[in-house]
């Protein structure tokens, strides 16, 4: 009696392995599309056998452990190739928009106002003394200065935009982390329990994968399926996101909305570097009371890295921390240095700006040096164009007897002037539309009607080679005309410049700046192919190992459906048996 009863129960495990297999497998299927899920396997392993007479008597099957397929070192490549697939698809999809934005090939594009304006010049000319050439003048140089501020005020928007896909990946990206921290103390629960958290293992790499898209990052494994997770760089010293143990001593980021100049105690805009900064604890910017300002002093390369960066390595609840990971507790900063009660002035640590050499983060903050450098290539344009035209052109005199000119700074009240001129400001001058015979046509104070010659030597700049490349933000006409070999004239001769051998006219200065972007943008772009090939086979990989395969599925339920069905038989032919035997003791 006792055999069958011990066979029975073999059959009886046997039944409960294959529907524990079965119940593997209908998990493995009804997951087969879910992102980030890893296939798992029952692993089945003997009984501890019954010691029998010649020997030890197997006492059937069990499951040790459902484990899910992963293999860790393709995580590590896919996550490598994830950081530098987000790195080149920010540029490129930045780049693409400030190529749009440059529209160099349209009929509405600079390029071609450019043209349009000298071909004006020289129309006016050959016919100075119809009023219709000069307000044709007017109006095409009006067109480009409106295309020149269009063109600067989409930079500054495309970079702003920039700033908001930051920001939005400092709010995600905490809240990862946070998300991360929670499944390490799941899993190592699970774990002490003896048992597998596997589906909570896929969570959490899902969102280690999606995480090194965003930057770098190195993952250390620790006891009981815990982990410690940190940014590969971009900052000094340590930088862990997440401890296996249950911690706060943790760092989260925090996003500076904003940099302005400071004022003194009267009011004025301060000059000399120093700034007020803003940034809202753990990029969330739902409540003044996570807002917090500082002052400090930045040099012009340190107000372009924060500008551009706008990330701040903070403590996990979100207050900006300094090189020793410590709470800055100081308000205001000088050079770098926190300046509060009590603290001497040039004491103190400075904050950590975040930096990551990869990753999508890394891509928008990069991307806006080079929005920068086509901005400050604009200004150049905008300041060769109205430096060299008033050179020739001449301060005109209202009736108040000031002088003014023809391409102005719109930002200056007086409306006369060309100060700090940059292509979101210049405008032509709103006297010379309201009346365009006020452009200057001839020679002398007192020129004919059919004299056009300073209309003929402002057509011929466009032929003119500039040192374009030299001129900086605080360039002044007075600078650019020292550069450009200028010769002043008088009442008998025209002003003229030389052109230098190693310039640009201004037409090419333009079509090599655009030029030189659709060869950044092919790089990026090009980049971006490789690179979602590259990741494309790395997926693969990890997918041939790690995803389900609904026709290895099928086949492993037929298998176990099979062993179901001969297990039941066992128990079905041990029940006969046993029917055998007690009832044919009765008769």
């Amino acid at each position: 009696m006792s055999g069958l009863f011990s066979t029975m129960n073999v059959g009886v495990r046997g039944l409960t392995a294959q529907q524990g297999a079965i119940d593997v497998t209908s998990h493995n299927i009804a997951n087969a599309n879910t992102e980030g899920y890893s296939r798992q396997r029952a692993l089945m392993e003997t009984t501890r056998p019954s010691d029998a007479n010649p020997g030890q008597l197997g006492t059937g099957v069990q499951i040790s452990s459902i484990s899910r397929i992963r293999d860790t070192y393709l995580d590590y490549q896919v996550r490598a190739e994830n950081g530098t697939m987000g790195l080149n698809e920010g540029r490129e999809n930045v780049l693409s928009q400030v190529e749009t934005v440059f529209n160099g090939v349209s009929d509405t594009g600079v390029s071609t106002l450019i043209g349009k304006v000298f071909s004006a010049w020289s129309a006016l000319n050959l016919s100075p003394e119809l009023s219709n050439t000069r307000t044709v003048v007017a109006q095409q140089s009006k067109a480009l200065t409106d295309q020149l501020n269009s063109t600067y005020k989409q930079l500054i928007t495309v970079k702003d935009d920039c700033k908001a896909v930051i920001k939005q990946d400092v709010v995600d990206v905490n809240s990862m982390l946070d998300e991360i921290d929670k499944l390490n103390q799941q899993i190592k629960a699970v774990n002490i329990g003896e048992n597998e958290p596997n589906d909570l293992l896929d969570k959490r790499d899902l969102l280690e994968d999606k995480l090194s898209a965003k930057f770098g990052i190195t993952i250390d494994k620790k006891t009981y399926g815990g982990e410690d997770l940190k940014a590969t760089d971009g900052a000094v010293g340590d930088l862990t996101l997440v401890k296996s143990e249950a911690t706060d001593d943790v760092k989260r980021f925090s996003y500076v909305s904003s940099i302005t100049p400071s004022k003194d105690a009267t009011g004025a805009v301060m000059t000399d570097g120093t700034y007020d900064v803003t940034y809202y604890k753990n990029g969330d910017m739902s409540s003044d009371n996570n807002k917090v300002t500082m002052t400090m002093k930045l040099s012009d390369s340190a107000y372009a890295s924060l500008d551009q960066g706008r990330v701040l390595v903070a403590d996990k609840e979100g207050y900006a921390v300094d090189k020793d990971s410590k709470r800055i507790a100081g308000k205001e900063f000088i050079g770098g240095d926190i300046v509060g009660t009590n603290v001497p002035l040039g004491t103190g640590t400075s904050y950590q700006l975040f930096n990551p050499t990869t990753g999508e983060l890394k891509g928008y903050m990069s991307v806006q040096a080079d929005i920068d450098k086509y901005v400050n290539q604009l200004n150049n344009l905008a300041k060769s164009i109205a430096f060299s035209v008033n050179a020739i052109h001449g301060d005109q005199v209202d009736a108040d007897k000031v002088p003014y000119n023809f391409f102005v700074n719109s930002d200056d009240t007086s409306i006369k002037g060309e100060t700090k001129i940059t292509a979101g400001n210049i405008s032509v001058n709103s006297g010379i539309i309201d009346d365009p015979m006020l452009i200057k046509v001839g020679t002398g104070s007192n020129p004919g009607p059919t004299d056009g010659t300073r209309a003929l030597a402002i057509s011929k700049l466009k032929d003119v080679k500039f040192e374009i490349q030299g001129i900086t933000d605080t360039s002044t006409r007075t600078n650019f005309l020292a550069a450009n070999g200028f010769v002043d004239g008088d009442q008998t001769k025209l002003p003229t410049f030389n052109s230098a051998s190693d310039g640009m006219t201004i037409g090419s200065y333009f079509t090599d700046t655009v030029n030189g972007l659709a060869i950044q943008v092919q790089d990026a772009s090009q980049n971006v192919t490789n690179h979602e090939l590259q990741l494309s086979k790395l997926e693969e990989s990890r997918t041939s190992i790690s995803g389900v395969s609904l026709d290895e599925e099928m086949a492993n339920l037929i298998q176990y459906q099979h062993a179901y069905a001969a297990n039941a038989k066992i128990i079905s032919t041990v029940d006969e048996l046993l029917d055998l035997i007690v009832n044919g003791l009765k008769k």
